[in-house]
């Protein structure tokens, strides 16, 4: 399960799915200008990318769907330098989100051993086929 919005406004539910099935959550945190953004990207929320990551590390979460939201559908490639950063910064399952677009990005993306990548827009645009990508991140 991927909690978003609420593990920033609701942290005893959060707690509560954590202490219940344990490393089965996920924590969605979609970011804009450096803070997490909340409500469908519609607010943005008090924490920092790195504080927001810390505090949920503390929570139990270990897997997180990271978004760069000014990416995000964008078609121009996902940001490279901020997963690196963080795959060499938390010793955590991250999931790679926003603008992965050319199997290049997939290629550097598994070269920074992250956990996995989304392809959205690029695969229903035809510019990504998942038989390539996934012979690229093995």
């Amino acid at each position: 399960v991927i909690i978003g919005t609420a593990a920033v406004t609701d942290r005893a539910f959060l707690r509560a799915a954590v202490s219940k099935y344990k490393d089965k959550i996920a924590v969605g945190a979609d970011f804009r200008d450096g803070y997490i953004a909340i409500k469908g990207w519609l607010e943005q929320s008090q924490y920092t990318l790195d504080a927001f990551l810390c505090e949920m590390k503390d929570e139990g979460i270990g897997t997180f769907i990271i978004t760069d939201i000014s990416k995000d559908g964008a078609m121009q490639g996902t940001n490279l330098a901020l997963y690196k950063r963080l795959s060499e910064e938390y010793s955590l399952d991250i999931t790679a989100s926003g603008g992965v677009s050319t199997l290049d990005d997939i290629k550097k993306l598994r070269e920074m051993d992250l956990y996995a990548a989304i392809i959205g827009r690029a695969y229903y645009e035809g510019s990504i086929k998942i038989s390539e990508a996934v012979e690229v991140a093995k």
